[in-house]
């Protein structure tokens, strides 16, 4: 029997998954009630409650880059700044601070990319899409990538994916129950006694 040795480094990588899926996992609730919260401000255009609205012009022109309106509804259509906003407010309030520092030196990066500018939605597409290449190893990057995909991708009743567009882009059919087809295996249990189906 060969021996496989396992690094330190492959250690954490392996338990960075399963660790990230208990975090899930244990502030499930937390999400949810977040993300209904954010579904009633959305569809009710309401203002945001925790950001400042220029906060959420920058935060909502990032996640519009990293979920795009190309061919398809991207995360602006889909209303994930509203998830971000309650999301900010509870299940993740201990990251808004970080989150408000992080944005602060992105807009400092963006006066010294162009004095015109003052704040990172102020900026064109291009220009916008140089400065998250400079960014996407940094902090406010993967948090502000994390928030888009849970608020496109979660049930549009829990704010973000409006209309669902998010599930229709990775081709979800958003039906509220399954059922298996029916065949030989259960033709016996179904009470047809045809097992030729």
């Amino acid at each position: 029997m060969q021996k496989t040795k396992t690094t330190r480094r492959g250690f954490l990588r392996a338990s960075a998954g399963l660790i990230g899926g208990g975090w899930l996992a244990a502030n499930w609730p937390g999400i949810a009630a977040a993300a209904e919260a954010a579904a009633s401000a959305r569809d009710a255009g309401a203002e945001f409650s925790h950001l400042d609205p220029l906060d959420a012009a920058d935060l909502e022109a990032m996640a519009a880059l990293i979920i795009p309106d190309d061919d398809s509804p991207g995360a602006r259509e889909a209303g994930v700044i509203y998830f971000m906003d309650t999301a900010l407010g509870s299940i993740f309030a201990a990251q808004a601070a970080g989150l408000a520092t992080g944005l602060a030196d992105l807009n400092a990066k963006v006066v010294a990319l162009d004095a015109g500018a003052k704040r990172f939605a102020g900026l064109d597409s291009a220009r916008q899409i140089e400065l998250l290449r400079r960014e996407e190893s940094s902090p406010i990057f993967g948090g502000v990538r994390f928030m888009t995909l849970c608020g496109f991708l979660a049930m549009p009743s829990y704010g973000g994916n409006r209309n669902h567009v998010g599930w229709d882009l990775i081709g979800f059919d958003h039906r509220h129950a399954w059922q298996p087809p029916f065949g030989y295996y259960d033709a016996k249990a179904a009470g047809n006694g045809d097992t030729d189906v």
